[in-house]
């Protein structure tokens, strides 16, 4: 298992966002253009016509964000939510295609430590968790003992 922590990272959430349109598209476009690398990308499922989407992205790169949001409000209507200085956890290991319950043990592990959840993103072999910071230590020594 290798697990792999980043530093200051800042979540962006859009929440109630019409269904029919292209704002996520968009969003991540002009991100682009203003020279913003976007990490995690989530989007729930859509209810009645919305959805809610975010990334993360370096907290060096709050200036540049904070001077888009009047633009990104007035293109869709929605103002994005933005929760700085979190740090990411990346566990990654091959066991999780091999053993049936690996996410299970995960979130068991953070539920008890009460550890806030701000993203979640996965692949084959990796969970991607975005935590405030002040649960990351206690996080990250958890998931050493749990999974060496």
């Amino acid at each position: 298992m290798k697990l792999e922590v980043s530093e200051n990272v800042s979540a962006v959430s859009f929440n109630n966002v019409p269904l029919n349109k292209t704002i996520m598209e968009d969003t991540l476009r002009i991100v682009a253009g203003a020279g913003i690398n976007v990490d995690m990308i989530s989007m729930t499922a859509p209810t009645s016509e919305i959805f809610s989407f975010g990334f993360t992205m370096s907290d060096d790169d709050m200036p540049k964000l904070v001077g888009l949001v009047k633009k990104l409000k007035e293109m869709g209507g929605v103002s994005p939510m933005i929760n700085g200085s979190n740090r990411k956890i990346v566990i990654k290991t091959g066991e999780m295609t091999e053993t049936i319950g690996f996410a299970a043990r995960v979130f068991e592990i953070l539920n008890r430590l009460d550890a806030m959840i701000l993203m979640i993103t996965t692949g084959v072999d990796e969970i991607s968790v975005l935590i405030r910071d002040a649960d990351a230590d206690a996080v990250v020594d958890a998931f050493e003992k749990e999974f060496k």
